[in-house]
C-alpha cells in the first residue's frame, strides 16, 4: 500500500531553470576545475571554479569588460571578446596553478561556433588543457570577427559608437598579442 505524495517538487534552481542537476553531477565526478562560460547579449564572463567540500569556489575570472584594460576598444558582447575574454581566464587560471579544466556551459544550448566555445578555444591557447572536439569551434576568421568587419564594410563603416568595425580583425589581434606576450599584469 503506497502513502504519501506521488509527486516531489523539483529543487528550486531547477524550477527556475537556473542549474542541470545531472550535468552538475557528471562535471563534478570530473574531479577537475571548472571553466564556467556565461554570456549574454551583452557580456561574456568566463570563471574557472573549483568544487570543495565547503563549496564552489572561484579560483580566476574574467569578463569581457575587463579587456579594456588591455587595449579593447570595441564592443564586449561579440565573438571576438569572447574568445579574448576565454585567453584572459585562461592566462589568470595558468597563472594561479590550474592546468587543466572541463567546459560548463550551463543551460545555453551547445550550438557549434557560439560564444561559449570561443571562451573555450580562448582557454586553450591560453595553455589549459581542456578536453574538446574540434568540430563544435568556429572557424577563425569567424572568431576574429572577420564576419562583423564584413557587415560594416557593406553597411559603411562604424559598428558601434565611436569604434570602425571595419578594423576588428586588426584590432582583436593587436590585443591578442598585447595578452600573450605577458608583459602586463593579469
Amino acid at each position: 500500500m503506497a502513502t504519501g505524495p506521488r509527486y516531489t517538487v523539483p529543487m528550486r534552481r531547477r524550477r527556475e531553470a537556473r542549474t542541470d542537476y545531472h550535468q552538475r553531477l557528471r562535471l563534478l565526478k570530473s574531479g577537475k576545475p571548472r571553466l564556467v562560460a556565461r554570456k549574454s547579449n551583452q557580456q561574456v564572463r568566463a570563471q574557472l571554479v573549483v568544487t570543495g567540500p565547503s563549496g564552489d569556489e572561484t579560483v580566476a575570472s574574467a569578463r569581457a569588460s575587463d579587456l579594456d584594460a588591455y587595449g579593447w576598444e570595441a564592443p564586449v558582447g561579440n565573438m571576438p571578446a569572447a574568445y579574448l575574454t576565454g585567453l584572459l581566464a585562461g592566462l589568470r587560471a595558468i597563472d594561479a596553478g590550474i592546468e587543466e579544466a572541463v567546459l560548463d556551459i550551463g543551460l545555453n544550448s551547445p550550438t557549434p561556433g557560439s560564444k561559449v566555445f570561443a571562451v573555450q578555444e580562448g582557454a586553450i591557447d591560453a595553455g589549459l588543457d581542456i578536453p574538446h572536439n574540434d568540430d563544435v569551434l568556429a572557424d577563425w576568421e569567424r572568431t576574429r570577427g572577420e564576419h562583423i568587419a564584413d557587415y560594416a564594410d557593406q553597411q559603411g563603416g562604424l559598428y558601434s559608437g565611436e569604434f570602425d568595425a571595419t578594423d576588428l580583425p586588426a584590432h582583436f589581434d593587436s590585443v591578442r598579442e598585447t595578452l600573450l606576450d605577458g608583459d602586463i599584469e593579469l
